[in-house]
């Protein structure tokens, strides 16, 4: 009777074997804690609340499981004088907001634990493309020596459909960042820090009409007395992999003394991967 017992509990344990052979998956369980392996991932499906609900977590090892950097923002871009308000002479800097925007690939994050999952640095690069449309049909960026200025030039034909300063910026944030949970499906997650940013190149494109009805476009490089440097302060919040973010550029969008002083101010959305 012992050999048939032994025999039976063999054969049991090994078609067990060969079901996880096959599917790459095991179970297993410590406490009221459960896991499983899927290949070489070991990824925490329960966990240990008093009311027994079941949680998908994060792959176990994975230190930047819970960080919100990485992916893509969009949001409406606004120039803001010393006082916090959208108010210049120079033609150059009142934008129409319907035509500025900021778009934000980040690429690649890293985050160093201080509390657990709770709370973290993080950091990584980004790359930004920052747009402001001027309010005026008529305007044109233009500089003379370390002067940077707008002037209406209203020789063009109906004005310009389009007349957009765009900045690109290469970007390394530092952030210090909070979960609510160490399982991403019900976290809240708030950030808060600097980024740094470096100008890469900046345009102006204009869109304009010629008689006979055509539409023309042109697209002038340059420099216009840019800062090359960016250090904004951003606020962020989210839940899961979407967010909100609002940024504020400490430094002058263009140099001192070449404008206007006036401080990139933006805010929008942000879906994570």
């Amino acid at each position: 009777m012992k050999n048939i017992f032994l025999f039976c509990f063999c054969l049991v344990s090994s078609f067990s074997l060969i079901a996880q052979e096959k599917s790459d998956t095991t179970r297993f369980k410590i406490g009221r804690h459960e896991f499983i392996i899927v290949e070489s991932d070991t990824i925490e499906v329960s966990g240990d609340d008093d009311d027994g609900s079941i949680h998908v977590g994060h792959k176990m090892g994975d230190k930047n499981a819970l960080t919100y950097w990485s992916g893509f923002e969009i949001g409406v871009n606004v120039p803001m004088n010393g006082d916090f308000q959208n108010s210049f002479s120079g033609h150059h800097l009142q934008t129409d907001p319907g035509n500025s925007f900021v778009f934000s690939f980040n690429l690649l994050e890293q985050r160093i634990k201080i509390i657990g999952d709770y709370f973290g640095i993080v950091t990584g690069i980004g790359f930004t493309n920052s747009r402001y449309g001027f309010k005026d049909a008529y305007t044109t960026l233009n500089t003379v020596g370390d002067t940077t200025f707008g002037v209406l030039d209203s020789t063009y034909f109906r004005g310009f459909t389009k007349n957009q300063l765009r900045v690109n910026t290469f970007n390394i944030p530092i952030l210090f960042q909070i979960n609510t949970s160490k399982y991403h499906e019900n976290n809240f997650h708030v950030a808060f820090g600097v980024i740094g940013g470096l100008k890469m190149g900046a345009n102006v494109k204009y869109k304009y009409e010629v008689p006979g009805g055509k539409e023309s476009k042109t697209k002038e490089k340059g420099d216009y007395n840019l800062n090359a440097f960016q250090l904004t302060g951003t606020v962020r919040i989210g839940y899961k992999d979407f967010g909100l973010f609002a940024n504020y550029n400490v430094l002058s969008l263009y140099d001192d003394g070449a404008s206007e002083l006036a401080y990139p101010f933006s805010f929008g959305a942000s879906f994570h991967f």
